[in-house]
């Protein structure tokens, strides 16, 4: 599930603009702060076992949030 926010993260452009060297450290760091914030979001997709567009937005949110404070 872990691995899904991640891929969602780069195939929906949050990578994008990030240096090469600074992508493991906001994978590490979005994956705290999904936990520590938003840890309903894995729990969501465990269950489901898929991206269902309520569980797609509640992510696009969580990331975009996360993203904003990334430094």
């Amino acid at each position: 599930e872990e691995q899904v926010v991640v891929i969602f993260a780069g195939v929906n452009g949050y990578l994008d603009t990030l240096p090469l060297e600074n992508v493991g450290r906001f994978e590490e760091e979005l994956l705290r702060f999904i936990h520590a914030e938003h840890g309903g979001r894995i729990e969501d997709i465990r269950k489901e076992q898929a991206l269902s567009d309520a569980i797609e937005d509640r992510l696009r949110e969580a990331v975009a949030a996360f993203a904003k404070t990334f430094a």
